[in-house]
């Protein structure tokens, strides 16, 4: 039965393909088509796989007999699925056959179409030079899309960030040897702003700012430094333990530490942890605090006393104020103030768990503190700032803070630190610091303080960092501006600046009271020297008034006797003319025979000796 059944489906499978063989045979099928045949060929190879059919269905048909009465309903639905699978099968063979036929002949069409028309020699060369058109313009393409073009149009700029660093290193080689020739320095220093911005993600403004306070080398150390992070560190509360104590215990929790520098007792570095150092239990217990490594040295700047009345002007989220609090062992009195009330939060937290307990909080304004409360024996202002000193903890910093920015900022600590100087009393100590590198948040503030207060600055004491900048393009700072300011990638700490004051009077200075710069001293001595010199020309003068009186009288006498001769000569030299002029009438009047042209010539020999006589009146006369 079975063997019946497979011979009928395939007989009427050869049927079919038999047809569509007599239809694809009567197709003229070119060079090109043979590919498609040997396909359908394939296709149509059927005797092999009925004979494989017929193999395995003899070997099947003993099993097949022991299992006749439970297999045939299985077999009539197998019979039906691949009854119906053939049928599509069918279907999808003759669209694919017609779809064929229609190509074929649209080819057989175009080659007669080609045939009718006269042959070209250069269709073939025309269709190869536009594939190399089309290859060049590809690897054009290519080429400018490494490039950006700046928005002055001047400058191309690569965005590959190895052609890019390649062209920084170039245009650093160039500017640190001096060996700009071909361009003027100013091309190449605007190139490489370029090339930083778009190498490590900065705006055009911090990058200017950057580019005139670190020379090129130094300004790509300073930005290396800035993508990779500083080590953290933490701050001993001895209020609770000892070093060595957290040291051992932070040891067995799978720490790998190290201390600070001899500069410091109470830090210590961490380089690998296994344990989250946040959530330690010594953590929580106050044991220890995170705090950046530069953020020490205000505090120990200030250097507080015991028993003291101390200032925090901005004190959140607490740091600092419990760092003083420790080297005070919770005696005096410390004023932890702040603007926000979200950050006071943090502070008291911190306070608590680090067991601080001479701590006052205040929530005022700092602009308006010395209305509250003054008379402090120190003042610490940690003021806010851009923080462009600690770009390694805060990427966004790169693209959001700009130049408007540093100088709200700049503006806020000018303000800041006067009321800082008014909180303190006479002789106390005041140190301002931020965590910027700019010198609009930093020497430009101290200067100001200088001018406008009867302060002066003193040594920190401390030995870490490097002075800061006393000339600044146009601008002269006070000579004593040489203060200690941190930088990443010299000292591989978070940037920080700070100054320490020492309040000398109260009250604010008056222009004729404040230090001067070299600039107004200079001024002052130019001046001094045209008042001087005015007043010498005015003494001058008024000793020359009576000589000069003198002398002119002397001249009047001397010009009047020189008058009364040159009167007398005249009149001399009238009269003599005039006896001439007689001389000659006399004469004419005895020549009365001489004709009228030699009286002519005469009379105009006679008229450049007689001056004012008219030649008429003579001849008249004569007549």
């Amino acid at each position: 039965m079975s063997g019946k059944k497979f011979s009928k489906e395939t007989l009427q499978l050869a049927a079919k393909f038999a047809k569509q063989i007599e239809t694809v045979e009567k197709v003229v099928i070119g060079e090109d088509n043979q590919i498609e045949l040997q396909e359908d060929d394939e296709v149509l190879d059927i005797e092999d796989s009925q004979a494989e059919v017929e193999e395995e269905v003899q070997d099947e048909e003993p099993q097949k007999q022991q299992f006749q009465s439970k297999g045939q309903t299985k077999k009539k639905q197998i019979q039906k699925e691949e009854s119906e699978e053939d049928i599509e099968q069918d279907e999808d063979i003759e669209e694919e056959q017609d779809a064929e036929e229609e190509e074929i002949q649209e080819d057989q069409d175009n080659e007669e179409d080609q045939d009718d028309e006269e042959p070209e020699n250069y269709d073939d060369e025309d269709e190869e030079n536009q594939k190399n058109n089309e290859d060049n313009e590809d690897d054009q393409q290519h080429k400018q899309e490494s490039y950006q073009e700046l928005e002055n149009g001047e400058q191309i700029v690569p965005t590959d960030l190895g052609e890019v660093l390649n062209r920084i290193n170039v245009i650093v080689d160039i500017l640190k040897n001096k060996g700009y020739k071909e361009k003027p320095r100013e091309t190449y220093q605007k190139e490489l702003q370029s090339l930083l911005c778009t190498y490590y993600g900065y705006n055009s403004d911090l990058m200017e700012v950057f580019s005139k306070l670190f020379p090129a080398d130094e300004l790509v150390a300073f930005l290396d430094a800035n993508e990779s992070p500083r080590p953290t560190t933490i701050r001993v509360n001895t209020l609770k333990t000892r070093r060595k104590e957290l040291a051992q215990t932070l040891v067995q929790r799978g720490v790998n530490l190290d201390s600070v520098g001899d500069w410091n007792k109470v830090g210590l570095v961490i380089y690998e942890s296994k344990v989250p150092i946040g959530a330690t239990p010594e953590y929580l217990a106050g044991h220890y605090m995170l705090q950046s490594a530069s953020s020490f040295l205000p505090v120990m700047a200030l250097d507080p006393q015991m028993n003291e009345k101390i200032l925090d002007l901005s004190a959140a989220p607490g740091g600092k104020t419990t760092y003083i609090a420790q080297l005070m062992k919770n005696s005096g009195e410390i004023f932890c103030n702040d603007n926000s009330k979200d950050r006071i939060k943090a502070l008291f937290y911190n306070l608590q768990r680090m067991g601080v307990t001479n701590s006052i909080i205040t929530n005022f304004d700092g602009r308006k503190y010395p209305k509250v409360m003054k008379n402090f024996d120190r003042v610490l202002l940690d003021a806010p700032c851009t923080g462009l000193g600690v770009i390694s903890k805060d990427q966004s910093i790169k693209a959001q803070k700009q130049i408007r920015d540093i100088r709200i900022h700049s503006h806020l600590q000018k303000e800041l630190i006067l009321a800082a100087i008014d909180c303190c009393k006479v002789g106390g100590i005041i140190v301002y610091s931020t965590c910027s590198v700019t010198i609009q948040e930093n020497e430009w503030v101290v200067d100001y303080a200088l001018r406008n207060r009867f302060v002066k600055l003193v040594d920190t004491g401390l030995e870490v960092g490097t002075p800061g900048f006393t000339k600044f393009e146009e601008k002269r700072f006070n000579a004593s501006l040489k203060v200690n300011k941190i930088y990443p990638h010299v000292h591989n700490m978070d940037g920080f600046y700070f100054a320490k004051f020492k309040k000398t009077q109260n009250g604010p200075r008056t222009p004729e009271n404040r230090p001067q710069t070299k600039k107004e001293k200079k001024q002052l001595k130019k001046l001094e020297q045209l008042k001087a010199g005015e007043l010498r020309k005015q003494q001058q003068q008024e000793e020359t008034v009576p000589v000069v009186k003198k002398i002119k009288k002397v001249r009047k006498e001397k010009v009047q006797i020189p008058e009364e001769e040159q009167e007398i000569k005249q009149t001399n030299k009238k009269s003599q003319k005039e006896q001439k002029s007689q001389k000659i009438s006399e004469d004419i009047q005895d020549t009365e025979e001489f004709d009228n042209q030699e009286i002519v010539k005469t009379v105009k020999k006679t008229k450049n000796q007689v001056p004012g006589v008219k030649k008429t009146k003579i001849i008249k006369k004569i007549k």
